[in-house]
């Protein structure tokens, strides 16, 4: 599902019937396994749309308000993977 196909942690739940923060848990362990098989998870951070601020890659779940603007036009976290996993 993440191979060349950059999708959201909403995305990811709706599809798989889960909750946003189960999938956000599940997908640290995937990043863990992966990094064993020699892939990994490429993360594009979370940004505000209004000012450009750019969460870190760590924050897989989407941000409540800008902490630059505070803002709430917030784009969430893209998630793929790469790699020969």
């Amino acid at each position: 599902m993440l191979r060349g196909n950059p999708v959201t942690v909403s995305e990811l739940a709706r599809q798989l019937e889960m909750t946003p923060r189960d999938v956000a848990d599940d997908l640290v362990h995937l990043e863990r396994s992966l990094r064993r098989a020699g892939a990994g998870l490429i993360v594009e951070p979370a940004h505000c749309r209004s000012c450009g601020f750019r969460f870190g890659p760590e924050k897989l779940r989407k941000p409540g308000r800008c902490p630059a603007c505070r803002g709430t036009w917030i784009a969430e976290a893209r998630i793929s993977v790469a790699g020969e996993a």
